[in-house]
């Protein structure tokens, strides 16, 4: 399976990871996780996009059926994280002989020890999730064909069939003895140890999988249709960006006929929030996770590559032009590869002078025209630019329309076909009483 091509700066911009658990990012807002190694997990599926249609669709169905399910899973994180803690004691349970369980009667009667009050707990946790799992997939329809739900359904079923927990899941007033505890001691954490961590790595894959689940109900998200078609597209109704309250829904429709997306506005207009939605979205579908639109359909691709939020690089001396030119040079690598890519550019080459930025981007957005195995989402404020590229039959224009309103500028944030004329910046300069006070000033 290709690995799918997500890069640092990518994951930057679109806000993947934060920094601390506090930050806003979209792992964060996925993240409701009951267990400290679900989120764990949950944060390795999120690094790890797949471009295997298969792999995709079944995760996209797991999820969706558990969805729809409407089960409670509320694993308890102490409880979870307590039996970790007694698997991983280093003294190994002896094998629990007549004797041996005489012995540890007595003295755990004389001198109960701080070690007994662990294997008493852990034991109790460790059959107490064996019951919870139990219930759980008596409650799941087994039938339907999740071959994560399967395996995991296996080996609880090989756990059960230990005469030890069948003893347990069969009677009501089951007391755990000194001596019964040295024997189920010794199962748990001797004969069946690997089945129970093998059991354990699932758990954390199912809190993962329902805590995707959670957030599709909470923030409303929607299962993409994913296609393995050799033609790239991207068709969605009713996208809007996952991090914003209200936000404004956009359509996007992008094929291989054209495989240049042009959008143009002045600054404000939300050229930067439509691309980093269009992007999240296309990330979410490749980790088989649903998404912010009310419906979407893509192909597959192998790497997703953003340059949104670039920066001058002062500890190497770099200007932001210069970034911007590195950065250009690296796509232009990863593009030179056989990988079907989505490439995204916001404003090309903002940090040079607008006759450079100009020439430049309409030689760069040319040559990505011609490159008909990616597709590539650029934007920019500067009309010219668009204006050079219009006899171009491969580029599809589009533009985030302003109005001035009552002498004031108002964003619909709603892409529409064509190429905007529209300039604010003088308004700005003007609105801030800048002139005014340079011409106030202008004879003293």
């Amino acid at each position: 399976m290709i690995a799918f091509d997500i890069d640092k700066q990518t994951q930057n911009d679109l806000e993947i990871f934060g920094s601390n658990d506090n930050q806003k990012s979209l792992f964060n807002l996925f993240n409701q996780t009951c267990t400290i190694e679900g989120a764990t997990t949950l944060k390795l599926i999120f690094k790890n996009p797949l471009t295997d249609i298969d792999l995709i669709s079944e995760r996209k169905k797991l999820i969706a059926y558990l969805q729809t399910n409407k089960l409670d899973f509320n694993l308890d994180k102490e409880s979870i994280d307590f039996i970790e803690f007694y698997l991983r004691q280093n003294n190994r349970p002896k094998v629990p002989t007549s004797i041996f369980r005489t012995q540890k009667t007595i003295s755990d009667y004389i001198k109960p020890t701080r070690e007994l009050y662990l294997k008493r707990r852990g034991v109790k946790e460790v059959l107490d999730l064996i019951v919870y799992l139990t219930n759980l997939f008596l409650k799941l329809n087994l039938k339907k064909d999740f071959s994560f739900l399967k395996r995991m359904n296996d080996i609880l079923y090989d756990l059960k069939n230990n005469k030890h927990i069948t003893s347990y899941l069969s009677s009501k007033n089951f007391k755990l003895t000194s001596s019964k505890l040295s024997i189920f001691d010794f199962e748990l954490r001797k004969t069946e140890l690997n089945k129970i961590n093998d059991l354990l790595t699932f758990v954390y894959e199912l809190d993962a999988y329902y805590a995707v689940a959670k957030t599709a109900v909470k923030y409303n998200l929607h299962y993409p249709e994913i296609s393995n078609d050799q033609e790239k597209h991207i068709q969605i109704k009713g996208l809007k960006h996952i991090f914003i309250d209200k936000a404004i829904t956009n359509d996007i429709n992008f094929s291989a006929d054209k495989n240049v997306l042009f959008i143009t506005g002045v600054n404000m207009a939300g050229k930067s929030t439509l691309l980093k939605s269009i992007a999240i979205a296309i990330y979410l579908a490749h980790l088989g996770f649903p998404v912010p639109a009310e419906k979407m359909k893509t192909s597959i691709f192998e790497g997703l590559v953003t340059t949104i939020n670039i920066s001058d690089n002062l500890s190497e001396g770099y200007s932001h032009f210069y970034n911007e030119v590195r950065r250009v040079k690296e796509v232009a690598a990863k593009i030179s590869e056989p990988k079907n890519m989505l490439v995204i550019f916001d404003e090309l080459f903002r940090g040079t002078n607008v006759k450079d930025a100009h020439e430049a981007s309409v030689s760069i957005i040319n040559a990505f025209s011609k490159i008909k195995n990616c597709l590539f989402l650029v934007s920019t404020h500067i009309i010219e630019v668009a204006e050079d590229l219009n006899l171009n039959p491969n580029i599809n224009f589009t533009f985030l329309e302003t109005k001035m309103v009552d002498g004031k500028p108002s964003f619909s944030h709603k892409l529409k076909p064509g190429i905007t004329a529209d300039r604010m910046g003088l308004w700005i300069i003007q609105n801030e009483g800048i002139l005014d006070a340079l011409n106030k000033n202008a004879n003293r």
